[in-house]
């Protein structure tokens, strides 16, 4: 029987690694947007800002 502690605590500390990695990831990730987003508006330019040929052939047709 307690071999069988030990795999449920294996696993409860498993997945407990994984969850703190993970959620340092999303941070760093959230970082990385905030600087890109930071750079962007420091140049003046951004991706929401300039019109794709895909959406320029779009509005074309429409009229």
């Amino acid at each position: 029987m307690d071999a069988l502690w030990y795999l449920f605590a294996g696993f409860f500390v498993t997945w407990l690694i994984l969850g703190i990695y993970l959620f340092s990831l999303r941070r760093q990730i959230e970082v990385l947007r905030s600087e890109l987003a930071a750079l962007r508006g420091e140049h003046g330019t951004s991706d929401e800002q300039e019109v794709s040929p895909a959406k320029a052939i779009g509005d074309t047709t429409r009229s």
